[in-house]
């Protein structure tokens, strides 16, 4: 599975997580039945470590968001499926070795296959913001 995917599913997965109300017992599962409903390779031990990581620092992740929020923003005015790009790429931007402009152009790709509506350049702002500082 090839890293692009990884990023669609953590993204996926988040997105619902947060629909269920941060529900820790739905994630695991739905990383389970992603992977078997769509008979993908296995997911691997880095994929789940991920997934821990952004469970666990999951609160300081979404303060460092909320903080480089412009004043009209708040976290909770975010749509779900944006929380989740935006997760998804502070996590890989804080405790991964990829290079930040590939985790910001992937986050942004991401964004426009699943929100096309929504104005990239929001997320485009708060990752570059986090980078910045």
């Amino acid at each position: 599975m090839g890293v692009t995917k990884k990023r669609k599913i953590l993204v996926q997965l988040f997105y619902r997580y947060l629909l269920m109300n941060n529900d820790n017992s739905y994630i695991i599962q739905d990383l389970l039945d992603e992977t078997q409903l769509k008979n993908e390779e296995k997911i691997n031990d880095e994929m789940m470590e991920n997934i821990k990581v952004i469970l666990k620092e999951k609160e300081d992740l979404i303060d460092e968001i909320a903080f480089k929020l412009s004043d009209d923003w708040n976290w909770d005015r975010i749509p779900f499926l944006i929380q989740a790009i935006l997760l998804v790429g502070i996590f890989e931007i804080k405790y991964t070795q990829t290079p930040k402009a590939v985790t910001i152009n992937e986050m942004i790709n991401i964004s426009k296959e699943f929100e096309p509506d929504f104005n990239y350049q929001f997320i485009n702002a708060i990752l570059d913001k986090i980078i910045k500082f």
